[in-house]
């Protein structure tokens, strides 16, 4: 009986030592292979992601807000990394015909509501939103030789007028309906010039070429050193309101709708008003 009972009992011990020698399990092997499936996981989810590609927004834009556009461009490029901005810059109703010529572009921005009201009558546009305030006045050389104070200022022999050519921006339109508004006649025979900028208005007086010229408020503000502004009473004047809109013509709507929004936002009021544009409120 003790011989059976010790061969029992050496067995017990061998198995129990057998049992003790084995692959211990501490949680070390479930916890590698969860990280590496993570890691394979990973791996395949960057796998899926396609490459970001560069994309560019054809904005056209009236040549007035040049500057402020510019200061737009640069913020919303920054913020979206792989896009562009081609921003081109004419009178507005040289923009509408280039658009209608090239059928191609993605947002359409001009300071003529007619001219964007045209744009949308042909179907070119989506839904137009203001975005500032376009306001004209009255503009000479800084000493104002020929004391001009008034709208009718304009009408008297000897002065040079220039104004917007009325087919090609949005202030020769805006000029005209401010001297229907107020029954003024006698300024064409004074019209040495009519420009397809604002721009060219400006030039136009700072050479000589012109005595006074009716510009708007923001292209005044950004040459004051040069200019004597005269504001135009608000109850004889017609404000114009810049207005932005995705044209149909794009390809990148959900981005040229996040530009058209930006040009309306917080951020982008302070761009607007850097350069004398009133934002709309």
């Amino acid at each position: 009986m003790k011989r059976k009972l010790l061969l029992v009992l050496l067995i017990l011990g061998v198995l129990v030592t057998m049992i003790g020698c084995g692959p211990k399990d501490n949680g070390t092997n479930n916890n590698q292979n969860v990280e590496n499936k993570e890691v394979n996981e990973t791996n395949k989810s960057n796998e899926a992601k396609e490459p970001v590609e560069d994309v560019e927004l054809l904005v056209y834009s009236g040549a007035g807000l040049k500057k402020s556009m510019e200061e737009i461009k640069d913020h919303f490029e920054k913020d979206h990394p792989g896009v562009s901005i081609q921003l081109i810059y004419a009178g507005s109703g040289q923009l509408l015909a280039q658009l209608e010529q090239s059928g191609k572009g993605d947002v359409f921005i001009v300071g003529s509501k007619p001219t964007f009201d045209d744009a949308a009558a042909k179907d070119l546009t989506m839904e137009g939103f203001p975005v500032a305030h376009h306001t004209p006045c009255i503009v000479t050389a800084k000493d104002n030789p020929h004391n001009i104070e008034t709208l009718e200022d304009l009408e008297k022999d000897g002065i040079k007028v220039a104004l917007g050519d009325p087919e090609a921006n949005a202030i020769g339109k805006t000029a005209v309906k401010i001297f229907e508004k107020n029954n003024i006649d006698g300024v064409e025979k004074n019209v040495v010039v009519k420009t397809g900028t604002v721009n060219d208005l400006f030039m136009a007086i700072e050479s000589g070429n012109a005595d006074v010229a009716i510009v708007t408020k923001d292209g005044a503000f950004n040459n004051q050193d040069t200019l004597h502004i005269i504001d135009i009473p608000e109850e004889q004047n017609v404000d114009q309101i810049i207005t932005a809109s995705t044209l149909k013509s794009t390809e990148q709507e959900e981005l040229a709708n996040d530009f058209v929004s930006f040009l309306q936002s917080e951020e982008a009021k302070i761009y607007w008003e850097n350069h004398g544009f009133k934002p709309v409120s």
